[in-house]
């Protein structure tokens, strides 16, 4: 290994102290180390700022932060193929890997080649006015069109592999991989979904009908959205992992496929999914007082 990249959350302090340690054992090992402009100033080494081509390149990059700061990661480093290796500073921790206490650990086999690379689905958004393709992003958890802050339902008329499925009248609508179905879609009711089945997941979010539920469907069927909505209606939205909203017209077409690169995750041990919902969630707990 000879470059790691690393990403922080700047709102964490600890995450930048703990990564400016990091760095320089990073660096007594003789493997370069880059990160963003503005962490490498936080941090106080000017001289480790790199763009985002360049710590896309890494032979590795480690996150400091919470899940949504591995969700912004992704993005950016996804299409490159590079291994990604989360260091928890969030709450709960879905998907970034080892916590600070774990990291000297870590770091010994991480520099040694003694790890596992998980794939997961990311998916690729599209947002098409007439014949144009006005925006084009990929997501690792979701993409969801909804509406804005006044009570309003929107009827969103919804295709699957090109073929209507539904309109629903609701508050808005999610698409969301496996990995994402423990975040947005789940607190709407979708199902959990283990990140190693590759299907989609499309959740209505307040349906006005008992009969609309979550629909889970193969990875290679892709999903359209048309919003129905009053002409002089403006706060409809397209949301990328709960950080990039897009504001979306009428008729505006948002289509949802599974990317052509998944996201590669380090695993150092095989802490399984199952148990991450029961430490993560308590699931299946009862509570007393």
């Amino acid at each position: 290994m000879k470059v790691i990249g690393l990403i922080v959350n700047t709102d964490k302090q600890a995450a930048l102290d703990v990564s400016a340690a990091v760095a320089r054992t990073i660096e007594s090992r003789g493997v370069r180390v880059l990160t963003e402009e503005n962490v490498a100033v936080l941090i106080g080494r000017p001289e480790l700022a790199a763009d985002e081509d360049a710590l896309a390149s890494s032979d590795l990059l480690m996150i400091f932060g919470g899940d949504g700061t591995v969700l912004r990661a992704s993005r950016m480093v996804a299409p490159k193929g590079t291994p990604m290796l989360g260091v928890h500073f969030g709450q709960y921790g879905f998907i970034t890997q080892i916590h600070p206490p774990d990291l000297n650990a870590a770091l010994d086999r991480v520099l040694g080649g003694d790890f596992e690379v998980e794939e997961r689905l990311m998916l690729k958004a599209e947002l098409s006015r007439g014949d144009e393709i006005l925006e084009s992003l990929t997501a690792l958890n979701d993409v969801v069109v909804s509406k804005g802050p006044l009570a309003r339902m929107l009827n969103l008329h919804t295709l699957v592999a090109e073929r209507h499925v539904a309109t629903y009248a609701a508050d808005g609508i999610i698409v969301s991989s496996p990995t994402g179905s423990t975040a947005y879609s789940l607190s709407a009711g979708g199902p959990v979904v283990n990140p190693n089945v590759r299907v989609l997941i499309i959740t209505p979010i307040c349906p006005h009908t008992l009969n609309a539920r979550s629909l889970v469907i193969p990875e290679d069927e892709g999903v359209q959205i048309i919003a129905e909505c009053e002409p002089h209606e403006r706060d409809v939205m397209m949301t990328v992992d709960g950080q990039i909203g897009i504001p979306i017209q009428c008729g505006d077409k948002i289509s949802v496929r599974k990317a052509d690169f998944p996201a590669r995750l380090v695993v150092l041990d095989p802490w399984h999914f199952y148990d991450k919902l029961r430490s993560r969630l308590m699931w299946g707990e009862r509570f007393s007082q």
